[in-house]
């Protein structure tokens, strides 16, 4: 159990609730696919965490592991083991997420266009992030006018600081490893903070001291039911990522 102490009683109707992976896990719908996106829109979910990759060629597209196998997609044995970023836009149309291959792996403009006329926004996991990364990813955020649709995880501070220059109404959470980075990244300015791997008190404190609200991720852990999530709301959590977004959202009447 994760102990943050006997602090600020949090108002649960006041907790996010993020998707992980932009899926509420049920009825065998993929991670990160377009069914699971809409899925999860439908159920009213605020925040959508899909997980964000480059190609070589530049493609943005959404996949969590780093290349294609046997577990995480329906593909030829030919492309397996091979760096995801590495294989062309016809390589990755080979794969596919369902067994009936029906669900390819979509690209980011898609699952834009599919938030886009919905109350959910994206929130992008930046899987390899840098500098060049992230800034791809906002322009092409921007050209499609959606900054408004997306909240970007970002880990270094000064990459948020410089994102945030660039484009000012760029929506940011904060990933700290640390205390020293959630300081840093509340000094430079951002919409959530996340606290990766650890969570205290103090760091609650003043997160909200700087009016932000605290993400916690327990997705895939054993965390991730209903009575740590009462606790953690409790002891000041404002966000949590969770396997099971529908379920989190009736509990505390969104």
């Amino acid at each position: 159990m994760v102990d943050v102490g006997p602090l600020e009683r949090q108002d649960p109707l006041r907790c996010v609730v993020t998707a992980h992976r932009g899926s509420l896990h049920q009825h065998g719908m993929p991670d990160n696919s377009l069914p699971a996106l809409q899925q999860a829109a439908r159920a009213g979910i605020p925040l959508l965490e899909v997980d964000v990759r480059r190609s070589n060629e530049g493609d943005l597209f959404l996949f969590h592991d780093g290349s294609l196998n046997s577990g995480n997609s329906y593909s030829p044995s030919s492309l397996h083991g091979r760096p995801i970023s590495e294989l062309s836009r016809s390589e990755r149309a080979q794969a596919f997420l369902d067994p009936e291959r029906t669900i390819g792996i979509p690209s980011l403009e898609q699952a834009l266009e599919l938030v886009s006329s919905t109350s959910s926004a994206l929130q992008l996991d930046l899987k390899g992030e840098s500098d060049s990364l992230a800034l791809a990813v906002v322009q092409a955020v921007a050209q499609a006018g959606l900054l408004s649709k997306v909240v970007l995880q970002i880990r270094k501070p000064s990459r948020i600081a410089m994102l945030k220059q660039r484009y000012p109404a760029i929506r940011v959470v904060a990933r700290c490893l640390s205390a020293e980075q959630l300081r840093e990244a509340l000094h430079v300015g951002v919409e959530m903070v996340e606290l990766e791997r650890w969570v205290s008190s103090e760091a609650i404190s003043l997160a909200h001291s700087y009016n932000v609200p605290v993400l916690l991720n327990i997705a895939s852990s054993r965390l991730d039911e209903p009575t740590t999530h009462r606790y953690l709301r409790s002891r000041g959590i404002d966000a949590l990522m969770t396997d099971f977004a529908k379920r989190d959202c009736k509990m505390i009447g969104q």
